[in-house]
């Protein structure tokens, strides 16, 4: 098949990234679908089953989820020691726009949502910058080579307001030692090769290719079950049963007329203008109406999926607890969440102090680059009642002046930016300063 060909793993895997992908963006792209997610009832139409597409609903716990999850790194600004040479490109990493902090948010949305993704490292002659490829387009993956699948915006040669985007491949291989690129368009026949690019650095042709793989598996691109499957597939799963429910009420809120005792080939019109008058004295009218007691069943189907997407990482969908939740209750509830969270921010921490290292290289930067991501995921704030029980513990000497501040900084009373040294010397500062001489 040529450059187009897949890595037998992609094939394997690819339906799992589809479902995970699908429910991520949410009901337009799961509908979409049609019957691969919603099979048709037995003997039903077209326009049938168009109706009854309609009527469910999608409830999109996997975006839900894996915003919140993010959410939880990112509400503590990412910690990065850099050269300030290299610092100038943060607002811009990409040189499209993308600020570094906003290009982590994708990688670990990513990573939540597939476990896998890469990142080219590039330079357009006057700065090096970042160009992140999703899940499925890394189509191929060799010794020697990585395939890149993109897309390009087409004008018609006729007319110059008209364009469409296609399909081309970014061929990234070592010949000899030597890093080359190859851009492969489809032609009139085949797939050409439309550029042939040997990137170099101060002159010099690179010997190695810069692109980061990026995987809670290590740094490699070998396929793993995406973190958040079973969430997906329960999520698609509480969409059919929502199919099956609004179907039934659809129907059971319709009342449905019947007459016994007139001639089959009647026409007869229902309205406050007519009347209906039987000749035969047996004869009845009524309707037929469902109370709908048989849909409890779903109802409950439905509560019981949900409860399972909160088990399966949908925390934030749960409806708040009764009472006061035991604290090993929580703990309990909370580990494999925490623990899908902490391997997703250690891959994208490495990853991102991968890329920036290789950026200040290319830029004749030499000094050391760290970066680290908040692990801290939930909101322990102190409150005031705390912050006296505490105060007063350090002073009657029942804990000393640095575990007193690190108490402060894990229930964020303190700057972000300030360290417990750091506060210890500004004490010490504003106590010689005579503050506390009244």
């Amino acid at each position: 098949m040529g450059i187009e060909s897949r890595h037998p793993e992609y094939d394997n895997i690819q339906p799992k990234w589809q479902r995970c992908r699908d429910t991520f963006e949410g009901e337009d792209a799961v509908k979409k679908r049609g019957e691969q997610y919603l099979p048709k009832l037995s003997k039903q139409d077209d326009d049938s089953y168009q109706a009854y597409k309609t009527r469910a609903t999608f409830f999109n716990a996997v975006n839900l989820t894996i915003s919140g999850l993010a959410g939880a790194v990112l509400r503590l600004d990412a910690k990065i020691e850099a050269p300030a040479k290299l610092e100038s490109l943060f607002n811009d990493i990409t040189n499209t726009g993308v600020s570094l902090s906003d290009f982590i948010e994708g990688m670990l949305t990513e990573q939540l949502l597939m476990g896998r993704q890469g990142v080219l490292i590039d330079h357009d002659g006057t700065r090096p910058y970042l160009t992140g490829y999703t899940t499925e387009q890394v189509t191929n993956w060799l010794e020697d080579a990585i395939i890149l699948q993109e897309s390009y915006r087409a004008v018609d040669p006729k007319d110059h307001y008209k364009s469409e985007f296609k399909t081309q491949y970014r061929e990234l291989v070592m010949e000899e030692g030597r890093f080359i690129v190859r851009i492969w368009r489809k032609g009139k026949k085949d797939w050409e090769v439309v550029a042939d690019i040997t990137p170099v650095n101060k002159g010099v042709e690179l010997s190695n290719i810069p692109f980061i793989a990026v995987s809670q598996d290590g740094a490699n691109l070998t396929p793993m079950t995406p973190p958040l499957l079973a969430l997906a597939d329960m999520s698609l799963s509480h969409y059919r049963t929502s199919a099956d429910l609004e179907h039934g009420r659809h129907f059971t809120a319709l009342p449905t007329p019947y007459v016994t005792g007139v001639d089959t080939d009647s026409e007869l019109v229902i309205g406050s203008g007519t009347a209906w008058i039987l000749p035969d004295t047996q004869s009845k009218a009524g309707y037929l109406e469902f109370t709908g007691q048989g849909l409890r069943a779903l109802e409950v189907a439905m509560e019981e999926k949900r409860s399972m997407m909160a088990a399966l990482g949908a925390q934030l969908l749960e409806g708040q607890k009764k009472g006061i939740e035991a604290a090993e209750a929580v703990r309990l509830r909370q580990n494999a969440e925490s623990s899908t969270l902490a391997s997703t921010v250690k891959s994208v921490e490495q990853a991102v102090q991968q890329m920036l290292t290789q950026m200040a290289e290319w830029m004749g930067v030499t000094d050391d680059i760290t970066v680290e991501l908040n692990t801290d995921f939930v909101d322990v704030k102190l409150t005031p009642q705390e912050v006296t029980a505490l105060m007063q513990t350090w002073q009657s000497g029942g804990v000393s002046h640095e575990t007193f501040l690190w108490n402060l900084q894990r229930g964020e009373m303190l700057p972000p930016n300030i360290s417990i040294e750091d506060e210890r010397s500004r004490v010490e500062v504003q106590t010689v300063g005579g503050f506390d001489e009244d």
